[in-house]
């Protein structure tokens, strides 16, 4: 592997860092200073941003159990494939998933939830779906545990659970709007489980195509929330019955 694809997750962990040094030392990633940061549309997408890059220290860092690279190797022998460097699926797969995804993505996302409160929570419905494979895997194998799994159980779900509870209801922003991030959460993840089980089975030779389609699905997460807001002039995202809502958020 390149030392990039080695380090990514560090230098993630180095931008959560600083990250969270703004979000709880400053006002600077705050939308609307009347409210607990805690209720701040803004504030809490970027820490949608910030999770996963803590998450993907556990999963291509080091796991709880002190493995390195961890969630590729699982992922390989899930296939019966040797590990690295016998994988068929190459450490820049795991780059291209993450690295547009997390490090672009993501802050674009919170950078325009001013304005576009779909598009700043896009990565919820990732965040929210991804915690429920760690869960269900773990059980599925009975090891309870995997790589991302502890993330996934303390960080993304509580998390997950706040804002469905504090930004979606009746005087907020519309379950029709949380639904559909869910839905994008899960496109996301087929397109990423698709492209695995493609290469794993050697049904991609060229692992390029299966590279591009994760850079498609990051710009997609964006695109989608973004067109979603624009359409019938941002009916999604207003509670049946309030139509001043969706009117404010859309301007």
């Amino acid at each position: 592997m390149s030392w990039f694809e080695t380090f990514f997750p560090w230098i993630g962990l180095v931008a959560a860092i600083m990250l969270l040094a703004l979000m709880f030392g400053t006002d600077a990633l705050r939308g609307d200073l009347s409210v607990s940061r805690w209720r701040d549309l803004v504030w809490l997408s970027w820490a949608a941003a910030v999770a996963y890059l803590l998450h993907n220290v556990e999963e291509y860092g080091i796991d709880l159990w002190g493995q390195i690279y961890a969630f590729p190797g699982d992922a390989c022998a899930i296939f019966g494939h040797l590990p690295y460097p016998d994988c068929p699926v190459p450490p820049l797969f795991f780059v291209a998933v993450n690295v547009p995804m997390f490090w672009f993505v993501g802050p674009v996302a919170a950078l325009l939830s001013r304005r576009h409160p779909l598009v700043g929570l896009s990565l919820y419905g990732v965040i929210f779906v991804n915690a429920l494979v760690h869960v269900i895997a773990g059980l599925a194998t009975g090891a309870i545990y995997n790589p991302g799994w502890l993330t996934a159980v303390f960080i993304f779900l509580p998390l997950c659970a706040w804002v469905a509870s504090t930004l979606f209801g009746e005087n907020d922003l519309s379950y029709r709007a949380l639904a559909f991030l869910v839905g994008c959460g899960v496109v996301v993840h087929l397109v990423l489980a698709g492209s695995v089980v493609l290469l794993m089975r050697g049904v991609l030779g060229d692992p390029r195509p299966a590279e591009l389609a994760q850079l498609v699905n990051a710009v997609l997460l964006l695109l989608a929330p973004w067109l979603a807001e624009r359409w019938r002039g941002g009916a999604i995202l207003r509670p049946r019955g309030s139509p001043a809502t969706a009117a404010a958020l859309s301007q």
